[in-house]
């Protein structure tokens, strides 16, 4: 997913100056970011965020560039990230107060970004994401929070339409929509998840299974694929679905070298 993300997502305390914006906080001190919610902020991110940016040191580019250590930093200069040219030369280091401007309004605020998701983050949440995502990133000096074992450690047994109704009515109710852009062409389809664990499409030969990971991850497969690669293997984080988003563009893969995948949700199905 693409670049969900959103995207996504970081901040620090040596602050540039803030400059006003419509829907921005206030200078984000070292005392609210640190009695920030951490609950929230995690959630913010799991919703908005992981489905295309990790935060860990060393972790992965998805969609979106890990953003270990993004404090401080200049945008667009993370790695070997293949970033927008619009945020390669927007000549900004990231700070909390730059972050939470630029979080209430992406495309407005760097008009050409290519985040999957490019939609603001509400006043309620962004404090509270950005405090998590300097925890989460080596930019904050104050502790993290102990965390009750029911909040780190959910219960999964239960089924995954319990324990994330809104992703599941999501996508269990809607449509996928595919655009596949090869060397031979493009070809575009429509797959809907079922509740059985199966795929089925609109396409004669399209086919595939869907079945949840042990980190909550929703993997599938498709085959029967009428281009090349003929099949392909995807998974996301169920949390980052959670909140219903329409559009035939909303994130974009790269399953092998010169394929590009791009997916959307539509309202109903047939």
């Amino acid at each position: 997913m693409q670049h969900l993300l959103p995207a996504l997502l970081i901040a620090s305390l040596l602050a540039a100056a803030h400059i006003p914006a419509a829907s921005a906080q206030q200078v984000l001190t070292r005392d609210a970011l640190s009695g920030a919610d951490y609950v929230v902020g995690r959630r913010a991110f799991q919703m908005r965020c992981s489905a295309c940016h990790t935060l860990t040191e060393g972790g992965s580019d998805l969609t979106g560039p890990n953003l270990w250590q993004v404090t401080g930093s200049k945008a667009g200069s993370r790695g070997s990230f293949k970033y927008s040219p619009a945020m390669t030369g927007s000549d900004i280091s990231w700070s909390a107060d730059r972050l939470d401007r630029f979080l209430a309004d992406p495309l407005k605020d760097i008009p050409g970004t290519s985040m999957a998701i490019p939609e603001g983050v509400p006043n309620p949440d962004r404090l509270a994401l950005i405090s998590f995502m300097m925890l989460e990133t080596g930019g904050a000096d104050w502790p993290k929070p102990e965390l009750p074992r029911v909040i780190v450690d959910p219960d999964r047994s239960k089924p995954v339409a319990e324990r994330f109704p809104s992703f599941w009515n999501h996508m269990m109710s809607n449509t996928t929509r595919y655009r596949m852009v090869t060397a031979g062409g493009e070809l575009v389809f429509r797959a809907y998840f079922n509740a059985d664990g199966s795929i089925t499409s609109d396409h004669e030969k399209i086919r595939g299974f869907w079945r949840p990971d042990d980190r909550d991850f929703f993997c599938y497969a498709l085959y029967g694929i009428p281009a090349k690669p003929d099949q392909l293997v995807e998974c996301f984080p169920m949390v980052a679905m959670s909140i219903p988003r329409f559009a035939e563009q909303l994130w974009e893969s790269k399953p092998v070298e010169g394929v590009q995948l791009y997916g959307g949700i539509l309202p109903g199905r047939p």
